[in-house]
């Protein structure tokens, strides 16, 4: 009989009753012998409230079709009931009993038990979970076990109607292997409260995401979380810390506030600082930026307080262009000055020239064409810097054709990527050959952005219409350091340039230039690429053009790539470079033609150079230092004179050995000699360097330097070989190197760690000046035959030309962004030529400060220059002028802003010049205003 009974006690919801109904349906369809339509009903209700009382009438349907399997299958189901009362037992038992003749069955046992069986395929669905009966049609099958965190089973069996197949499977579990190592050994590793092992141990577990705990007494506990992969070895390494000692404390404080303090050489805060520490020797180091490192060792005593005071001392920065090495100010063999990064942001200098106008012995002249920089009294008109060196984090950019050093936007569009700024006064042919005779002025690149930065941008915008942008992106990493960055610069220049009596221009002076760099370095290898391209409208008519007419244009181009390898030992250290550099010059001349057209001139200069080096550092005892060096060069210059049609080629061939002893003989005594040889194989004379220097600590706080050497300027192309057909000028085609000797002293007193004076004096002698001369010869090589004229013709001046001079400075830095700081410089020139007595101010006086109104935020700058007056090719004094600027600047967050006003006073000036421009004197700039803002993300 059917069981009609209620399927379950009485719920309050629809899905009993949804039920209740699906089971009467399934009672009235089996009654009128509707026995599908009766198993589509127990089925509903049974997937609504499961229970045994359905599965019952559902065997009963399947035994009414004929259906002993399906039968079977639902009387074990009922069999395995826990909750099926002893009295349903025996009969459900004779139900099975009656059928198993019926049917053919496979007896599936699993360890562990649980498993999922499948029958023949898994889309069928399962049927049921080990241990299982189950019946089936006769004949083979195959019987799948699935459990999760094991491997499917499959058995294959052969199933005959009235017997009963049975297998016992064995399932193999998935496991991942876990290998832990670390410290200290023997630590016991536990999951959960199971132990699996000891450090080094390796153990198989379960994959997934597992927490281990490791612990051992004396020690710290920990617990690492490990993802485990089946099949696969993970390893982890756990070092468990000792249990805290005793500890003490040590209260830290610093005549600097937020002085970064290092305990055993980790970051442990900033001062003033209270610390806990276990009790022990520890070693303090309190840092910050420009001072000396404060290192001390203190003794900790368990439950005590124990005081320290840091006397935190300024520190002068390190500078590498004097000596090719890493020194400070204070180890320097020579007079330095060094303009850091700050100093740069803080006042808005955006060229060279606008950097180094307030250092001391430095003065400016700009012809609307390039800025010439002065130094010690020396800068004939004319001169195109080539007396003074100008590096790029150590390599020289003055070109070979002219020797041509750029200090304005033909440098670089602006100094967003520059770290600081390095003058050293004095000769350097030693260090870096011909070139270097007045001093070096190298230009240190950053080689990072900031840590929290990838990506940063710089736009400005100012006076004359100018605008500018650059772009920087970077890759900071603990191998690899990387920084490319790409900018442009456009102005028009002056709306009018007054040149009267003969006129005044209007425009005709913008200005666009270019730059892109690249600086890599990957561990003893450093890659360093620049491209810089300026083209300048010049109003001041030089060489033959005509005033007043558009097109006179000058356009200049450096660039260079240099790979460098070093690599140190205990007692050596080594340093090679290779090189590629090139530069090119084209001029155009606009003026009007006999037909009244206007037409232009043109003249070009451009050379490729490679050069290489290899330096060894050899430490010969403690405090010594020998280094030796060797130094190759191969030059293709090409040159084509205004008017002409043909191009003059030249190649040059340079060899230079290098020699140089440095001894650190007491602590108040370094010394440092050497000599430089260079062989210019187209020129008779091999180039003699010499060079001696003592830095003598006489007392405390006083540094004094002594220097004496000499240095060289080989002639160059332009100079050897200029000409125009001889019309007015030949060729020289054999001039000497110029030579210079110097003798130096210099003093330095610090009043405090913050405030230091020092003062300076100096002698020059140079013999051999090249310079431009008329020729008086009986028979005048120029000309035509019809009217011949002396030459002109660059050649060795006979006479020396001795500079006299001296300087002082006082500095006043108590922080990064606070600063006062004056300079005056004295010089007195002596034998010179004609075309050197009218270009140099006598006295040069400077004061720059630089206070934080609001720290971080709001900075403000001021910076006065003065400089007396010059003599003009006419003999009148021109050019005294005082300059003063001033700016706002500071940041926010990833912002950082500039705003200023340079020339506040408008003060109108003129500067004597080259006679190549047709002028005696050119107007300088008046008053201009720079606005800046640049991001970092």
């Amino acid at each position: 009989m059917l069981l009609c009974v209620s399927i379950g006690v009485a719920r309050a919801d629809n899905t009993a009753d949804e039920s209740d109904i699906a089971f009467s349906q399934g009672n009235q369809a089996y009654a009128k012998r509707d026995y599908e339509k009766a198993l589509g009903a127990y089925f509903l209700s049974y997937r609504l409230v499961p229970n045994r009382n359905v599965l019952f009438n559902i065997a009963r349907c399947f035994e009414a079709l004929d259906r002993p399997d399906e039968a079977y299958r639902y009387w074990y189901d009922i069999s395995v009931d826990p909750l099926l009362p002893a009295s349903d037992t025996k009969e459900v038992k004779q139900q099975l009993a009656r059928l198993a003749p019926q049917v053919a069955l496979i007896s599936i046992e699993t360890t562990p038990p649980n498993a999922e069986l499948y029958v023949d395929r898994e889309d069928l669905g399962g049927r049921g979970k080990t241990p299982q009966t189950i019946a089936v049609s006769p004949g083979p099958h195959k019987v799948l076990m699935k459990l999760p965190g094991y491997r499917t089973a499959t058995v294959q069996v052969r199933a005959a109607k009235g017997r009963d197949v049975r297998q016992t499977v064995k399932l193999e579990a998935v496991v991942g292997t876990v290998e832990i190592t670390g410290q200290p050994e023997g630590a016991i590793i536990r999951d959960g409260t199971t132990e699996l092992g000891k450090i080094p141990g390796k153990f198989n577990v379960a994959p997934g995401q597992k927490l281990f705990s490791v612990e051992k007494q004396g020690y710290l506990s920990a617990q690492v979380l490990i993802d485990v992969r089946a099949d696969e070895t993970v390893t982890s390494t756990v070092n468990l810390a000792e249990k805290p000692k005793p500890t003490g404390k040590v209260i830290l404080t610093a005549n600097r506030d937020n002085a970064l303090v290092r305990v055993d050489g980790k970051d442990s805060g900033f001062t003033p600082v209270v610390l806990t520490l276990r009790v022990g020797e520890h070693l303090i180091e309190i840092s910050s930026p420009e001072v000396e490192d404060f290192r001390q060792k203190v003794n900790i005593a368990a439950d005590s307080e124990t005081r320290l005071v840091a006397d935190l001392r300024y520190a002068p920065p390190e500078v590498q262009a004097a000596s090719k090495s890493k020194l400070s100010i204070d180890q320097a063999p020579a007079s330095v000055t060094v303009i850091t990064r700050e100093e740069i942001q803080a006042f808005g200098y955006q060229t060279l020239a606008q950097a180094l106008t307030a250092v001391r012995g430095l003065f400016f002249t700009n012809d609307r064409i390039y800025t010439y920089v002065g130094v010690r009294g020396f800068s004939p008109p004319g001169d195109l810097n080539t007396r003074i060196l100008f590096l790029y984090d150590g390599h020289p950019t003055n070109d070979i054709w002219a020797g041509q050093g750029f200090a304005g936007h033909d440098f670089d569009v602006d100094l967003s990527e520059v770290e600081r700024i390095e003058v050293v006064r004095g000769p350097a042919s030693i260090l870096f050959g011909s070139g270097a005779v007045f001093g070096v002025i190298n230009v240190v690149p950053r080689s990072r952005l900031p840590n929290a930065h990838n990506i940063e941008g710089v736009v400005g915008t100012g006076a004359l219409n100018a605008v500018k942008a650059r772009a920087t992106a970077g890759l900071n990493d603990d191998e690899l350091a990387l920084l490319v960055s790409g900018a442009a610069l456009y102005t028009n220049g002056a709306d009018t340039t007054d040149l009267s009596p003969r006129g005044v221009v209007l425009g005709s002076d913008g200005e666009r230039a270019y730059n892109g760099s690249v600086r890599g370095k990957l561990g003893g290898f450093t890659l360093s690429a620049r491209i810089n391209q300026r083209v300048k409208q010049v109003p001041t008519a030089p060489l033959g053009s005509e005033l007043g007419v558009a097109g006179t244009q000058y356009t200049d181009l450096r660039g260079f790539a240099e790979a460098k390898y070093e690599k140190s030992w205990d007692r050596f250290s080594l340093m090679a470079r290779a090189s590629y550099d090139a530069s090119r010059y084209r001029g155009f001349f606009a003026f009007h033609d006999d037909s009244g057209a206007v037409v232009r001139n043109t003249d070009s200069g451009g050379a490729d150079w490679l050069g290489a080096e290899i330096r060894g550092d050899l430490k010969v005892f403690e405090g010594n230092r020998l280094s030796l060096s060797l130094e190759a060069q191969g030059q293709f210059i090409t040159q084509q004179f205004v008017g002409s049609t043909l191009t003059d080629p030249h190649t040059r061939t340079v060899l230079a050995g290098t020699l140089i002893d440095e001894w650190q003989i007491a602590s108040w005594l370094f010394v440092q000699a050497g000599v430089r040889f260079d062989k210019y194989f187209d020129l008779q004379d091999i180039a003699i360097a010499p060079r001696g220097a003592l830095v003598i600590k006489p007392y405390e706080r006083g540094i004094t330097k002594i220097a004496a050497g000499q240095a060289f300027r080989a002639p160059n192309i332009y100079e050897l070989f200029y000409n125009d057909d001889n019309l007015t000028t030949r060729s020289a085609l054999n001039l000497r190197p110029e030579l210079i000797t110097t003798v130096e002293i210099e003093h330095s007193h610090n009043f405090t760690p913050e405030l230091r004076v020092t003062a300076g004096a100096y002698f020059n002698n140079i013999d051999r000046l090249v310079d431009f001369q008329e020729e008086s010869l009986a028979t005048p090589g120029c000309g035509t035959p019809d009217d011949p004229v002396q030459c002109f013709v660059y050649g060795n001046a006979s006479a020396s030309l001795r500079a006299f001079g001296g300087d002082a400075e006082l500095r006043w830095q108590p922080g990064r962004f606070t600063m006062v700081n004056a300079t005056y410089s004295f010089v007195y020139l002596q034998g010179a030529t004609a075309d050197a007595v009218p270009s140099y101010p006598t006295h040069l006086a400077s004061l720059r400060a630089l206070v934080p109104i609001k720290e971080g935020l709001v900075r403000l700058s001021g910076q006065a220059t003065y400089q007396s007056a010059r003599l003009d090719s006419t003999g009148n004094r021109t050019g005294e002028s005082l300059l003063l600027n001033f700016g706002v600047s500071g940041e926010y967050s990833f912002l950082k802003y500039f705003a200023g006003v340079q020339n506040l006073l408008d003060a109108r000036y003129t500067l004597p010049v080259s006679t190549e421009t047709g002028f005696g004197t050119v107007p300088q700039y008046g008053r201009t205003f720079w606005i800046e803002l640049s991001a970092g993300w």
